[in-house]
């Protein structure tokens, strides 16, 4: 047992490298046969190893601080990569096999977290004349790490000891769970289609997509099978004829997490009622005190102030624009008994987009390959941070689909970061969604070779559509800003300075100033020298013409106040419930609250019962409970960075330069070794405010005369 043990924790440990580039995992040899047996041996290895530190403290930096580190790396690059797999290469059998070790990561990880010994040598450590001279980046990782300790409840003893850590493994358990139920009920959805005048309309590639899912499911001819997930969602809402396919889609997609045995309301219900339970645990009034502790915004008060904002000066424009789309669908084709339905809002959204600037979002994707995309995006990063990026031709580099890539980023001809990209979605095998992960971080206790730290590897995610009928993978114009949004975090991972591995890249970043460099990296889409070379038609190779560009340059505001209020509505619920539901006991239902603030909120036409919670994967699988507001603190932040660059000039390149290199050194260099709001001063030279965001929307209201 112990030499199978053995040898599978060898194959899951395995990694490679790439010139320079190395711990690279070998995703291909990872199988779920592998995964029960060698984590849990990996678990056993680094108790034991944890154990003995303990045992014979050292409150220095060498003899404390690096030691857990190497401990905590070992553990997490195995772990880290078997969950990268489960959301991109998932089956059962995987997924099963890590639920069988989970307890025992998470139980480990909860001994850590709470160790007396380790924790008394910290502060041990702080106090001395080494902890008072330690480098910056080294002061904060022990400040952080201490302040971390005490939220994981290191001061509790006895009963409490082991209900906190009770309570962690068990919402660990419940976030898997939560996100399993949304894979597997999509992978068993399915909206079926059997007459093929249903589906005027839809775009060709989803309706292809349809077709070839009922052939897998048996049925051969004059059948479409549309799986319930994103890409089926848009197809069909923003662009069938048929109101009633709409409608149906609609109702299968907002009453995701609801079905049968995928339910996860009563899942979240127990989420929020044991998240409250910890946070009283460690001290803090409810779980949005606890989160804030380790955030940016300096109080929930803080938050709701900026949410009531961004609201007053969103609400009377989104007023406006659902009355225009009402006036402009009963011009076309007559208004619906009742007024426009949820399930019309998306459609007639996109027919006066079409109307009002003159183009169709859907025959845009022709203009925007996927491969002429990825240039046109490195050609910007390489002027403004003066690297070259560059498809790996290294044949051996380990990926977990063929579609995968991998991209090397020099400077100065040298080496510095690589990074994955896989585009296309994957139904029944890969979450929905986008996001980037790291893969490795610049590290000087993971220097190989004479380099003096490891180099930073990315990896991002998307879910476009795939390439059809030969053609290279085509993109909408969301789907371009989700490949910049992304792309943005990678450069805050890959570009930092930062040789300690705890504060370097995106480590120690407060969490609600970490989109700040994925937000502004979307800003170039609005740059029309910038989103024109972006472009090439799939068949003629011609650039989409000035005409069009400014249009869909002047329609980037084009219903922003609806879209404000419908992040506001989520940002709006997740701080109320972590800071309400298991408190006050007036609040009985999670849903309810969160229809009530729905209502309050939005001006769109929705479902009396629809909540999104059951599938909020944000707030209940994700890092974001507590803490959805970020995007829009974050949204704030990018917005007053971006402005800087417009004060220069965006065609002045000498100028650019400088302010480039300044963000550079700053905001994606210095990662977590100094707190975001010092680190943003060090860039702009003063705190953000909402106006540039506010401006940019055009929701920024005229003072009144004097």
């Amino acid at each position: 047992m112990n030499a199978a043990a053995s040898a599978s924790l060898a194959r899951l440990s395995e990694t490679t490298a790439s010139g320079p580039l190395a711990h690279l995992p070998v995703w291909s040899s990872i199988d779920a046969s592998d995964v029960a047996a060698g984590i849990a041996m990996l678990v056993d290895e680094c108790r034991a190893e944890f154990e003995a530190l303990e045992a014979s403290l050292v409150p220095t930096w060498v003899g404390l601080m690096e030691p857990v580190e190497v401990i905590e790396h070992r553990l997490g690059s195995v772990v880290g990569t078997v969950l990268h797999l489960t959301s991109v290469k998932y089956n059962d059998a995987l997924q099963e096999a890590y639920d069988d070790v989970r307890p025992q990561v998470i139980a480990l990880s909860s001994k850590m977290s709470q160790s007396r010994p380790i924790y008394d040598a910290m502060v041990q450590l702080r106090s001395s004349s080494e902890g008072k001279n330690l480098s910056t980046a080294r002061k904060r990782i022990l400040d952080e790490s201490i302040r971390g300790m005490e939220r994981s409840g290191v001061a509790l003893a006895g009963e409490q000891q082991a209900r906190y850590k009770e309570i962690k493994e068990r919402l660990a358990e419940l976030s898997n769970t939560f996100k399993t139920n949304l894979l597997k009920e999509e992978k068993a959805s399915r909206v079926a289609v059997v007459d093929e005048a249903r589906l005027a309309g839809i775009p060709e590639a989803v309706v292809e997509i349809a077709k070839s899912q009922a052939v897998d499911d048996g049925v051969a001819e004059g059948a479409w099978h549309f799986l319930v997930n994103a890409v089926s969602y848009l197809g069909i809402c923003q662009q069938a004829a048929d109101r009633t396919l709409r409608e149906e889609m609609y109702r299968a997609f907002r009453g995701r997490g609801v079905a049968g045995g995928h339910d996860n309301r009563p899942v979240l219900r127990e989420i929020l009622e044991l998240r409250q339970e910890q946070a009283r645990l460690v001290g803090f009034a409810n779980y949005a005190d606890l989160s804030l502790d380790a955030k940016m915004a300096p109080s929930t008060t803080a938050v709701w102030d900026l949410l009531a904002t961004l609201e007053a000066a969103a609400r009377p424009v989104a007023e406006a624009e659902i009355d225009d789309l009402a006036t402009f669908a009963a011009e076309v084709q007559g208004a619906p008994e009742g007024g426009l339905a949820p399930w019309d809002i998306p459609f007639w959204t996109e027919r006066l987009q079409e109307d009002r600037y003159g183009y169709d979002a859907e025959a845009l994707r022709d203009y925007f390959q996927l491969p002429r995309v990825l240039d046109g995006l490195f050609d910007l990063i390489a002027k403004l941070y003066g690297v070259e990026i560059t498809e790996s031709t290294d044949a051996t580099v380990p990926t977990w689909d063929p579609s995968v890539q991998f991209f090397e980023v020099r400077r100065n001809a040298e080496i510095i970061a690589g990074f994955y990209v896989d585009p296309y979605s994957r139904p029944g095998e890969k979450r929905g969604g986008a996001w980037m992960n790291t893969v490795v971080g610049r590290d000087r206790l993971l220097a190989v070779g004479d380099l003096p730290s490891s180099l930073p590897i990315a990896l991002f995610v998307m879910n476009a559509r795939p390439p059809a009928d030969g053609r290279p993978g085509l993109m909408s114009l969301d789907e371009v800003r989700t490949l910049f949004h992304e792309f943005g975090h990678a450069t805050q991972h890959m570009f930092t300075e930062i040789d300690e591995g705890g504060a370097s890249g995106m480590n120690l970043v407060e969490w609600d100033s970490v989109e700040l460099a994925s937000q502004f990296n979307e800003y170039w889409m609005e740059h029309k020298p910038f989103l024109r070379a972006l472009t090439a038609h799939v068949d003629t190779g011609e650039p989409l013409d000035d005409d069009t560009i400014d249009r869909i340059i002047e329609s980037r505001n084009f219903m922003v106040a609806n879209a404000t209020l419908r992040q506001l509505h989520f940002a709006k619920s997740d701080m109320a419930l972590h800071e309400r539901f298991g408190v006050d006991p007036a609040i009985d239902d999670p849903a309810v609250l969160d229809i009530e603030i729905a209502t309050a909120t939005l001006v769109a036409p929705r479902l009396d019962e629809e909540s999104p919670l059951p599938a909020f994967g944000h707030l209940f699988s994700g890092g974001y409970a507590a803490g959805y507001y970020s995007y829009k603190w974050a949204e704030v932040l990018a917005a007053d960075a971006f402005a800087a660059f417009r004060e220069v000039g965006l065609d002045n390149d000498t100028e650019l330069s400088a302010v480039a290199q300044r963000f550079q050194e700053t905001v994606l260099g210095l990662g977590g070794s100094r707190p975001a709001a010092e680190v943003y001063r060090m860039f702009r030279g003063r705190d953000a405010t909402p106006d540039a965001l506010l401006a940019d929307h055009g929701l920024l209201r005229d003072e009144p005369a004097a």
